[in-house]
């Protein structure tokens, strides 16, 4: 299936799907420990920052993988509902087997499957560089946040450079709140607010 990736360009839709090196690196004992340890811990300190509180909010965790981040989630912000999705079957079937009270499905950020202002908290670890439309995905994802409602998201400089990606999110109807460097500024972290 071709489709256009926001700037007129086509591109496959299976170039959102993990190969087979890539789907290992996302599931291995160092890239938990990578997110647990340096991602997660800085969305808690931008929150922090920000004096922001997620606990018993309704948080969605888009592009879920194994459902790693996603326990994460649930351990420390004891949500009142999480709802998590990923684009490859394969990941969501891990994630289930983490037996968490969530809402675990196959899904599109493109197409997020939620009625708009549905979400306190999104939270996207490194999955908006596999989107040839990520700019229709921030959209989405400011389409079913509340008023107010925060998007913690992290990425690598792969698809787009920084400031391309933050008129994006700016242009989707969000706030840059804080932005954090990590791994020689290659990551950045954001945390955004919905207007």
């Amino acid at each position: 299936m071709i489709m256009d990736d926001g700037a007129g360009r086509p591109v496959e839709a299976d170039d959102m799907r993990l190969g087979k090196l890539e789907f290992w690196a996302m599931n291995n004992p160092l890239r938990r420990w990578v997110q647990r340890h340096i991602e997660f811990k800085v969305f808690k300190d931008q929150l922090n920052r920000c004096f922001i509180d997620l606990d018993g909010k309704v948080i969605l965790d888009a592009g879920c993988g194994s459902g790693y981040s996603t326990e994460l989630i649930v351990k420390e912000f004891n949500p009142s509902h999480v709802v998590a999705f990923d684009y490859m079957p394969e990941q969501v079937n891990l994630a289930r087997k983490r037996n968490l009270k969530v809402d675990f499905s196959v899904g599109d950020l493109t197409k997020i499957d939620s009625p708009d202002k549905t979400f306190d908290a999104v939270f996207v670890f490194g999955v908006l560089h596999h989107i040839p439309q990520w700019r229709k995905a921030l959209s989405e994802i400011s389409r079913v946040l509340k008023p107010d409602g925060v998007l913690l998201v992290e990425e690598p400089r792969e698809r787009f450079d920084w400031k391309d990606f933050e008129s994006g999110i700016k242009n989707a109807g969000m706030d840059i709140l804080d932005v954090t460097k990590f791994f020689l500024t290659y990551f950045h972290a954001y945390l955004c607010r919905n207007t």
